[in-house]
């Protein structure tokens, strides 16, 4: 049995099919069946914009029991060429159930029986490899055999054994659950941006496959948030500094993915190419379009076999896949809970203000400043740094006015001291992009003062790091 721990001081154990999920009932609602009509005149839509186009029915029926059948404690052992050669499952339950076992020794044991169950694998195919035909064979080896009988490659038992073609998939099924769960407080918003830019809504559950909408998703290689948006791509689209990472925050993200899609779309022709592109990139995938002469994803991926590595061959698959398990979850997943939306509005800063000042706003709450306002950094909460003029945070969007009543009073307030609370030492670490004279400003001393204690000669002569004496 898994259990799902959603953070809530009012939890509620609620039970459904092998799942025990503790939910916040003043904080979730029963999911229901996405409404995606009324889209006719978007971009590149129709009734079969998000079909299952031909020759790509194994590889999404692959993904969709990743999605509903397996558990992050299971997995499949497959070929990464041909995902519909499924040899064996994994399952981990027994290795998860052992007491006293740290991180290290549950991943070591792990992966010591994920290795032992390949070894056997390739034991089988290297000794179907000698066989020119059937006869004798059962169990197993004939299931094998007749897996392969549509294969039509030089010593295919052989290559299939080879390191890269042989691979394991974690099942998903309870971060999907979760992700249902989590994709509420945002879903609806999401669903609005990409209607008002005429974009097709269906495309909303693209984080399903990203981040299973894991608002504190990192990836090894630099993506964040729900779209997984690299750097360098997000910087195209969003604000990325020392203090704000608007990656991380799912509805200005949202605004950047579906200009992304919809530039993807406009140099690609179709959603299957222009949703691919967003993993394998755009470029790329132009370039191939244009070597095999067709626009048609299937023929690029499984019939050409382009560049594709098994991420971007999958992509499109893995989002239909997560499109149909969302669409119908309670077939799948039986009574599921979807956190509720999380309403909120923008307030715009015209100049620089503590984390002090947020906090206030937030009448002392910080967890809640945090929760609406995901792009502002984990250094800023916790560190002394200030959000700069031009930047904005999110407030409640029912008790708007009252929020913007009470900032305009924090604006107001003099500057001293919060700078007085930011340093017990006296001093100030200077942060990127931050120059003499507003530091002045901001403690509410005289510049010349300022660079007198400190020894400046010239006030444009600052490094980031460097510390100041700040004078009384």
């Amino acid at each position: 049995m898994t259990q799902f721990s959603l953070s809530s001081d009012k939890q509620t154990p609620v039970t459904f099919g092998d799942f025990h999920q503790n939910v916040n009932l003043d904080e979730a609602e029963t999911w229901s069946v996405p409404d995606f009509s009324g889209q006719e005149n978007f971009l590149g839509y129709s009734s079969a914009a998000f079909g299952v186009p031909a020759g790509m029915e194994e590889r999404v029926s692959f993904w969709l029991d990743i999605y509903t059948k397996y558990t992050t404690d299971q997995g499949l052992l497959h070929d990464s060429r041909y995902v519909h050669i499924t040899y064996e499952a994994v399952d981990f339950t027994e290795i998860m159930k052992t007491e006293n076992l740290d991180k290290k020794s549950i991943s070591k044991l792990r992966r010591q029986h994920m290795d032992a169950a390949k070894d056997k694998i390739r034991a089988r195919l290297r000794r179907l490899n000698a066989l020119t035909s059937p006869a004798g064979l059962e169990g197993e080896d004939l299931r094998y055999w007749y897996m392969f009988a549509n294969i039509n490659e030089e010593n295919k038992f052989s290559e299939a054994a080879k390191d890269g073609r042989l691979r394991f998939q974690l099942g998903q099924k309870d971060r999907f659950i979760e992700g249902i769960y989590h994709s509420g407080r945002y879903l609806k918003q999401m669903e609005s941006i990409f209607k008002e830019m005429q974009l097709p809504m269906e495309l909303t559950r693209l984080p399903f496959v990203e981040s299973s909408f894991n608002l504190n998703a990192r990836s090894k290689v630099g993506a964040s948030g729900i779209w997984q948006f690299m750097r360098a791509t997000g910087k195209q689209y969003m604000r990325l500094d020392d203090v704000v990472d608007e990656r991380n925050d799912p509805l200005l993200a949202t605004e950047a993915a579906a200009k992304k899609l919809r530039s993807n779309f406009q140099m690609l022709g179709n959603w299957p190419l222009a949703v691919t592109a967003y993993n394998h990139g755009p470029y790329g995938l132009k370039r191939l379009v244009n070597k095999y002469n067709t626009d048609n994803l299937v023929e690029l991926v499984d019939i050409r076999k382009g560049r594709f590595g098994f991420a971007s061959a999958s992509f499109y698959a893995s989002f239909l896949a997560a499109l149909e398990a969302e669409k119908r979850a309670e077939k799948y997943f039986g009574v599921v809970f979807r956190e509720k939306p999380l309403l909120v509005q923008k307030i715009k800063i015209n100049k620089m203000i503590s984390k002090l000042n947020i906090i206030d706003l937030f009448n002392g709450d910080k967890n809640k400043a945090e929760k609406y306002n995901p792009h502002i950094r984990s250094h800023f909460w916790n560190g002394n740094k200030y959000l700069k003029n031009g930047n904005f945070i999110f407030v409640p969007q029912n008790d708007y006015e009252q929020y913007l009543t009470r900032f305009r009073a924090i604006e107001l307030k003099d500057n001293k001291k919060v700078a007085t609370e930011k340093t017990s030492e006296g001093t100030y670490r200077i942060s990127s992009g931050e120059t003499l004279s507003q530091i002045a400003i901001n403690f509410n001393v005289k510049l010349q003062t300022l660079m007198e204690a400190n020894g400046i000669d010239n006030p444009r002569r600052i490094q980031v790091g460097q510390r100041l004496i700040i004078p009384e």
